[in-house]
């Protein structure tokens, strides 16, 4: 099995309240992928705290940062740490990743990109693509393509680019738009080694992710068709306030959506009725309606902030939306 099958094994017993289970799947996967130390490492923590192992928990973050493995605040936050997060060791652990974080953020880092080709791809014709962007905190391309991955069925390839902006010793964010832009036209021009029909070129993505696939479209960043934005935030930069304290969308992200021309643009958005930036983004969406965006929105009830249940072929309904004939391309 590889790490997302770990992962998803973990998650699963985790949601069916079955911790011991999940803690034994999250030390072996410790032990066979090392390189996802910084996710293990917290899951394993986590799953001690929730079975009552209070000090095993500290103990086993210890060892992570001894490691310079380190997470951001927003992480350490976690509800399942907050029976230790009085601990004099605790808030040395916090201490210490901040510390770590510090000298992790002034290292430069180099974006990175995962290309997929469809099955027969290469027969002298052109492929429609999509790129998509992670969410902040970002795995690794491997990991966050995962839920995409089945619009190789429909023949398109499958761009998935990992930011150059560190977030975590294993994430990364879009939280600068600056570098966010030069970032997603790096990703693009590395496309020009593939067989690509220019004209079927879509982008998406999920949270931060896919409130900047809605900024490339309506910017112009690159010429793309449209979007697909799932569970998008209301802001790529990040609010001070989370969305549940918030009656309005994000002034910054606002004003983008008020000085667009949407005419001519395409986009779908699959968003859950629970989900925190629901009720902004719904206000956003009528407003790009309003400035000319063709637009479709998937509401899911009851859905909090994450994927839908049969997501694949939500996905290809939205990709048949944006791509469906007489879209224009940005000029």
């Amino acid at each position: 099995m590889g790490f997302l099958d770990y992962r998803n094994r973990v998650f699963r017993y985790y949601k069916e309240s079955r911790y011991r289970e999940a803690l034994e799947v999250a030390r072996d996967a410790a032990k066979k992928f090392p390189d996802y130390d910084a996710k293990t490492s917290f899951w394993i923590a986590c799953l001690q705290t929730r079975l009552g192992n209070n000090d095993e928990a500290i103990r086993t973050l210890q060892a992570a940062v001894n490691r310079r493995v380190w997470w951001p605040p927003e992480v350490l936050r976690d509800g399942d740490l907050d029976p230790i997060r009085d601990k004099p060791e605790f808030m040395t652990i916090e201490a210490d990743c901040a510390r770590l974080k510090r000298e992790h953020v002034n290292q430069k880092a180099s974006p990175d990109l995962l290309v997929r080709v469809p099955p027969g791809y290469g027969e002298g014709k052109e492929w429609p693509a999509l790129m998509v962007f992670h969410q902040r905190y970002g795995e690794r391309p491997e990991l966050s393509s995962a839920p995409w991955l089945a619009v190789l069925s429909t023949g398109m390839i499958l761009a998935v680019p990992w930011s150059s902006q560190v977030y975590a010793h294993d994430g990364r964010s879009w939280d600068s738009i600056e570098v966010s832009e030069k970032d997603i036209k790096w990703a693009f021009s590395k496309l020009k080694d593939y067989r690509l029909d220019s004209k079927n070129l879509v982008v998406g993505g999920f949270s931060q992710g896919g409130a900047l696939s809605i900024y490339t479209v309506l910017k112009r960043i690159v010429p793309v068709r449209g979007f697909v934005a799932v569970a998008p935030s209301d802001w790529i930069i990040p609010e001070e306030k989370p969305a549940t304290e918030r009656q309005l969308p994000s002034e910054a992200f606002l004003s983008i959506v008020e000085a667009s021309d949407c005419r001519g643009l395409r986009g779908s958005i699959i968003i859950g009725d629970k989900d925190p930036f629901f009720p902004k983004i719904e206000q956003l969406y009528e407003l790009m309606v309003q400035k000319g965006l063709e637009g479709q929105m998937q509401i899911e009830a009851g859905l909090g902030h994450e994927y839908p249940e049969k997501f694949e072929d939500k996905l290809r309904s939205a990709l048949d939306f944006v791509l469906e004939k007489g879209a224009k391309v940005p000029v």
